[in-house]
């Protein structure tokens, strides 16, 4: 079996590990979502506010970024902004939040969000989308290019 296949269904771990930044003040999720990555081989940075999150992406290079809608000091959707506007950067970016509302989503993706997933979540579906989020090339800021 191809190994796309094989990780997809859960068989075999990928191989690319990628360096993901999550971004959610809720400890216990952010935990969570962090023990995953990692069990998927992934680096992970995590941080508890938009602020943090804005810091970390100015100072290091992501493949993904993994934001809450709602957090203390700046909010997700400020993240993706300055990600976006200030940075000039195209890292994938997935927004996670319990806020579903269509007009919070639509906003987010309007702002530049690659996709979207609401709390709760099954671990199972926010591994499927980092693995298709990871497919799509992370074009750093230009201050990064060589």
């Amino acid at each position: 079996m191809h190994p796309e296949v094989l990780y997809y269904l859960g068989l075999k771990k990928q191989k690319k590990m990628a360096y993901i930044l999550v971004a959610e003040d809720d400890k216990l999720i952010g935990r969570i979502i962090e023990r995953k990555l990692l069990d998927s081989n992934h680096k992970v940075m995590l941080v508890t506010d938009g602020e943090k999150a804005m810091g970390a992406l100015k100072e290091n290079l992501f493949q993904l970024v993994i934001s809450d809608v709602m957090m203390p000091v700046n909010s997700g959707l400020d993240v993706i902004h300055y990600l976006r506007n200030n940075l000039g950067s195209e890292t994938p970016i997935l927004m996670v939040s319990g806020l579903s509302e269509n007009d919070n989503i639509q906003e987010a993706l309007n702002l530049g969000a690659n996709d979207y997933i609401a709390k709760p979540f099954a671990l199972d579906a926010l591994d499927e989308k980092v693995f298709h989020l990871l497919k799509i090339p992370a074009k750093p800021p230009a201050r990064w290019a060589h």
